[in-house]
């Protein structure tokens, strides 16, 4: 849109400029006055010119003002997002550390319960093992004496 309205403005200058030469050189005026009325002509419209130039470059100069807030704005807000970033990534990793550390130590707890439960079984198993070989171990004496006792029958 301001390419648009500056072409305009440039076209609106050189269509003035041109209607007012051609009005001058056409009119019936003598040779003096016209150099004179074509010289004012020419001045207002150098006066016109330096004003939209005296515009453009307080306009450039209120856009440079802008974009340098801006990015000092950005600068700033890139700044204090950084450091919101840093401090919860270093928040995070110490409380993934603390529970790594914790599902650490509950691990090693459930070992040391599973060994004693191992244990308890193990030994459980060495008894119920020893009572049942005593068992079979009567038994088998048992039959032996029968046995004897069936051959010495014979």
């Amino acid at each position: 849109m301001t390419k648009n309205k500056g072409g305009f403005v440039l076209g609106a200058i050189i269509g003035g400029a041109a209607a007012a030469i051609t009005a001058l050189l056409f009119a019936p005026k003598p040779g003096k006055e016209l150099r004179d009325d074509i010289t004012e002509e020419v001045n207002n419209l150098l006066d016109t010119a330096r004003d939209y130039a005296d515009i453009a470059v307080e306009k450039g100069n209120e856009f440079m003002d802008v974009a340098k807030e801006t990015s000092e704005d950005i600068k700033i807000n890139l700044k204090d997002t950084t450091s919101s970033i840093k401090t919860q990534f270093t928040e995070t990793t110490k409380h993934v550390g603390d529970d790594l550390k914790k599902v650490k130590d509950e691990i090693k707890e459930k070992a040391t319960d599973v060994k004693e439960f191992a244990s308890v079984i193990a030994e459980e198993g060495k008894e119920e093992a020893a009572a049942v070989t005593e068992e079979k171990k009567a038994a088998v004496e048992e039959k032996v004496e029968e046995v004897k006792d069936s051959v010495e029958n014979i």
